[in-house]
């Protein structure tokens, strides 16, 4: 076999696109987007010092938001959003 005589080359036939099936399972299952009364569309902006800053961030970690961080906790670990 010299160096250019590819007859001895097999080439595969794969089916590069994924069948209907595939594509149906393939297909991310999204949730139903909430209603508008539902949504977190208000804005609360507050000033702290420089040292409450860094406890905020040493305890919401290096991962999650700082805004994500307070939500939740007031969120779980107050009743500051229930009816009285």
């Amino acid at each position: 076999m010299g160096k250019k005589n590819l007859d001895s080359l097999f080439i595969k036939s794969e089916k590069i696109l994924p069948t209907k099936e595939e594509e149906k399972d393939l297909r991310k299952k999204a949730s139903k987007p909430k209603t508008v009364k539902e949504r977190d569309s208000e804005v609360i902006s507050i000033k702290i010092t420089p040292t409450e800053l860094a406890i905020i961030k040493g305890k919401a970690g290096e991962l999650v938001p700082l805004g994500t961080f307070v939500k939740h906790y007031i969120r779980t670990k107050t009743d500051l959003f229930t009816k009285e």
